[in-house]
């Protein structure tokens, strides 16, 4: 308000055409609970945006708040007060959004665990690992060859005069590939869309065609499926 700006209340109130006891009514009212809950929520925003190194829209923020918080609230609410916060989300570049996912797929020998990492924008497999090693163990070595594919040289030189393929716990090895550790919603809706499309493809092209007999004939068909895919 003018008056706020230094400006006379009898001049602001003048221009504004509205009275002096009026604009200090108002100075002087108690914040509505509706004030309050705003005000509330938008620390609250604030604080799940900062988390996720201010990539959630208000879409995501607004998941956050309901499931991980309990709290109530409109989709049209959270965007409101995130564009009176100047709070926005930021879209995902392409190359640089990853999701995981591991199954456990049936042999007659006994299940294999298979762990995919794919690149949400272009769905490419950026790497995989299967293996009846604990999930932790598959899913590392997974990420690593993944991490070691998107650093590949121009040059086409193989993987193995690039780095070692070492598998590392998950987090450490993520953090070691400069990657940011995962700030949404597990089984978030948009990466399951991209997950389910990956693996209906694996079923119907491969895995579904017929019985397999033993683990180390899954894991090679498995083998040279995904290389095929990731040519």
């Amino acid at each position: 308000m003018m008056a706020g700006e230094g400006l006379p209340v009898r001049t602001a109130t003048r221009v504004l055409g509205t009275s002096e006891s009026g604009y200090f009514t108002w100075r002087n009212r108690t914040p509505s609970a509706r004030s309050l809950r705003h005000a509330w929520l938008t620390e609250l925003i604030a604080s799940i945006h900062t988390a996720s190194r201010g990539t959630f829209g208000y879409r995501r923020v607004h998941e956050e708040l309901l499931l991980r918080h309990g709290v109530s609230v409109s989709h049209g609410t959270v965007e409101l007060l995130m564009r009176r916060a100047g709070l926005q989300g930021r879209s995902g570049v392409p190359g640089r959004l990853w999701v995981t996912d591991a199954v456990s797929l049936s042999t007659r020998q006994g299940d294999v665990l298979c762990v995919i990492v794919l690149e949400v924008h272009s769905r490419r497999l950026m790497g995989w690992s299967t293996g009846p090693a604990p999930a932790a163990g598959v899913a590392a070595d997974a990420l690593s060859r993944a991490v070691l594919r998107d650093a590949a040289p121009a040059d086409g030189s193989p993987e193995s005069e690039r780095a070692p393929l070492v598998t590392l716990v998950f987090t450490d090895r993520a953090h070691a590939g400069g990657l940011a550790p995962p700030t949404g919603l597990v089984a978030d809706r948009a990466d399951h869309a991209v997950v389910a499309a990956f693996w209906s493809r694996v079923y119907t092209e491969l895995i579904g065609h017929r019985e397999w007999h033993s683990r180390p004939e899954l894991t090679s068909a498995l083998s040279d499926y995904f290389e095929g895919v990731r040519a």
